[in-house]
């Protein structure tokens, strides 16, 4: 199946999106995306268990237990207000809601905008997109977020800054809601269930990231 290039606000050209989007799923679906969710409003310990495979590096057992009971016992108060089907593109306008569950989830130790969003994306697939550092830096790059690109290291402001993030992430989103769509039913077919924020999560990823990883066949 063939889809056009998608042109992102942020400024990133997706070039064969449904190609690269395939080729990820192939080798990675099953160790991430097709893992179940136990409860919408609560973090289970395979909430954590299963980032290990998107490079979360919560490695240990000691670590697991420690994220879990953490990031539990400040979001699961907050995720049970959230609809489970809440959408970036209409929930939460002033994305407040949002950046108050990820600045409580950050307070855990060892957890900044990374972590966080691999366990919460499991919780909101459509609402909470994976942000590590290579999305995280594609969409701070502008030199007018140059000041905010530190404070996402302080548990005090990472919060903030990834609502900051999200924003622009949502534009993206917005811009290229029909296509995703468009790839989401595809992929769907072919038994890939991804939402809309994490197709784009991807497709940015593997965009700006250095290794080139999915951006052509082999």
């Amino acid at each position: 199946m063939r889809f056009a290039s998608i042109q992102l606000t942020s400024g990133c050209e997706i070039t064969s999106p449904y190609d690269r989007l395939r080729r990820f799923c192939v080798a990675e679906y099953d160790y991430y995306d097709a893992i179940p969710s136990v409860d919408p409003n609560r973090i289970d310990p395979v909430d954590v268990l299963a980032t290990v495979s998107v490079n979360s590096f919560i490695n240990t057992a000691a670590r697991v237990a420690s994220v879990h009971r953490g990031m539990a016992e400040a979001c699961d108060p907050i995720l049970a207000t959230i609809p489970e089907d809440a959408d970036l593109l209409t929930f939460d306008p002033s994305l407040s809601r949002l950046e108050e569950l990820l600045h409580a989830a950050v307070q855990t130790k060892g957890v900044l905008v990374a972590v966080a969003t691999k366990v919460l994306h499991r919780k909101r697939r459509f609402l909470i997109p994976m942000l590590d550092s290579v999305v995280v830096w594609h969409y701070l790059a502008p030199p007018e977020f140059a000041a905010l690109r530190p404070k996402t290291q302080d548990k005090r402001t990472a919060g903030h800054v990834a609502a900051t993030v999200l924003d622009r992430f949502r534009e993206d989103l917005r811009d290229a809601i029909g296509p995703i769509q468009q790839m989401r039913e595809t992929l769907a077919a072919e038994g890939f269930d991804l939402s809309p924020v994490r197709i784009l999560e991807i497709l940015v990823w593997t965009e700006v990231e250095e290794r080139g990883y999915y951006r052509a066949a082999s």
